[in-house]
């Protein structure tokens, strides 16, 4: 039972990250949706799967570890993919840059909470010798005046943190990813 819940897990994992993964900034509300769906599925299998119910109190218990089990397994599946994909087949990952930034944000937020960010940023550009520098798994910081208007001209889609507040089922300007809708907001606004 247990080695078919693990195996039926980890597929789940790899499964969930290859539907999201084609996506370049994965959509918070797709990876709770895949997130909650996998757990509904797994739920109903083991329900399913149980004998007759002629323990009730010993068919929840198990039914519970098994679920927390199978979890941890299609997390740790899900993360390690996540931690692999973004550091060496992100189209971001033969820019330079510290390693611990491309695979989470929380670099990144380090550097912001202790007001070093901007020293930081320059001293990477200086240490990698390079006008372009990976700070985060979707994020870059160039320090080049001529690029500025060649990145920003074009039309873009907002990042997936954006659409947080959606998932409250709020819409409004901040929650609005799509540039054409944001920006005609923006000039009401």
């Amino acid at each position: 039972m247990y080695s078919n819940l693990l195996a039926a897990s980890a597929i789940a994992g790899i499964t969930a990250h290859l539907i999201i993964s084609p996506i370049p900034e994965v959509s918070t509300v797709k990876v709770v949706l895949a997130y909650t769906t996998a757990n509904a599925s797994l739920l109903a299998y083991l329900v399913i799967s149980q004998t007759p119910f002629s323990s009730l109190l010993q068919s929840l218990v198990d039914i519970t570890i098994n679920l927390a089990i199978a979890n941890l397994v299609f997390l740790s599946v899900s993360i390690t993919v996540t931690l692999i994909r973004r550091l060496y087949f992100s189209p971001l990952s033969h820019f330079p840059g510290p390693k611990l930034a491309a695979l989470s944000k929380v670099w990144l937020s380090n550097q912001y909470r202790t007001g070093q960010a901007a020293k930081t940023y320059r001293r990477l550009h200086r240490l990698y010798n390079s006008e372009v520098i990976r700070i985060g798994p979707n994020e870059l910081s160039i320090d080049c005046v001529e690029a500025v208007e060649k990145i920003y001209k074009g039309k873009y889609e907002r990042g997936p943190f954006y659409e947080l507040g959606a998932v409250n089922g709020e819409s409004n300007l901040n929650t609005t990813r799509d540039y054409r809708l944001h920006s005609v907001w923006r000039r009401i606004w």
